[in-house]
Formats: structure tokens, C-alpha cells, sequence
């Protein structure tokens, strides 16, 4: 397969760090898959790291599965969702990343919506909101006012519909 010459070609003296440094914050149990694709993604689309937000108990399963990606366990819900807990962690982590990529797998659970609403007024980074979040911010969509870094939404036309 022949990559658009639109790609840039990596040095060869180059570092993985010279390649910027994406937070996918999602997973939740039974959805693990979409955090664990999301985040092999944008190693394979040129981030130089990529590291995995995720539930704490959910740490042992994307170990395994993703050797490339770093996880960073988090506080989580009852019911294993990322916890408005875990808040004051992603907003000390963010000074160390170059953009976020949120939502897949993420849940939809009260405390997680709490969480990412809270997190998206406060993000200075660019970031990709997907699946779960958007369902999250169709629910709260004046939130979108108070978002000040680039941000990008990525609706299926199921998720385009309830943000409409």
C-alpha cells in the first residue's frame, strides 16, 4: 500500500516524543474495545505516545492488550466508570500532552457525564470528542460555549441526530 505523499516521512534520527503525545480518556466494562481502537489508531495515524485514561479496575485487561500504549488507571464509579474523581488527575496530566481524544467506550453513567462536563470547560488542548462524549454533550450541548481549545466532533449520523 502506497501512503499520500501528503504523510510527512519521520527522520531517522528522530524520537517517539518528537511526535506529540494524544490522552485517550474512555473504556468502560463491556466497552473496552473502543478505548483499546481508538488509542492503536492514533499510534498507527503518527502520534509519537499515546497514552489510555481508563477506570482503575480496567487497567489489567488494556495492559494486556495494548503493549504500545501507556494506561493511566483512574478513580472509578460503582459501576467501573470514570469518576469525577479522577478530575483533578486528567487536569495534571493534561500539561504533558498535546491534544485529548474522548469518548469511545467512555459510558454515558451519570458521575462519568459529570466528570467530562466538567473536564471540557477546563481542557486547553485540541481535542476529538467521539462516541459516549457526544452523547454526553447532546445532552448539555450549551457546554459547547464554554469550550476554548480546538475542538472537533466526530458524530455517527445516530450521534449527529441527538445533537440536533
Amino acid at each position: 500500500m502506497k501512503l499520500p505523499s501528503i504523510l510527512t516521512k519521520r527522520k531517522l534520527s528522530s524520537h517517539k516524543g518528537d511526535y506529540g503525545h494524544l490522552l485517550v480518556i474512555g473504556g468502560s466494562p463491556g466497552l473496552t474495545g473502543a478505548a483499546a481502537l481508538c488509542s492503536l489508531s492514533a499510534l498507527r495515524a503518527g502520534a509519537g505516545l499515546v497514552t489510555l485514561a481508563i477506570p482503575e479496575s480496567l487497567n489489567p485487561i488494556l495492559e494486556v492488550k495494548l503493549t504500545e500504549v501507556m494506561t493511566k488507571p483512574l478513580p472509578e464509579t460503582k459501576e467501573k466508570t470514570l469518576s469525577t474523581k479522577a478530575l483533578p488527575r486528567i487536569l495534571r496530566f493534561s500539561k504533558k500532552i498535546d491534544g485529548f481524544a474522548i469518548g469511545p467506550g467512555l459510558s454515558t453513567q451519570k458521575d462519568t457525564a459529570n466528570f467530562l462536563l466538567q473536564l471540557l470547560p477546563k481542557i486547553k488542548k485540541p481535542t476529538i470528542l467521539d462516541a459516549d462524549g457526544i452523547n454526553i454533550l447532546a445532552r448539555e450541548i450549551g457546554i459547547l460555549k464554554k469550550i476554548k481549545a480546538p475542538f472537533i466532533l466526530s458524530p455517527h449520523p445516530g450521534e449527529m441526530a441527538r445533537l440536533l
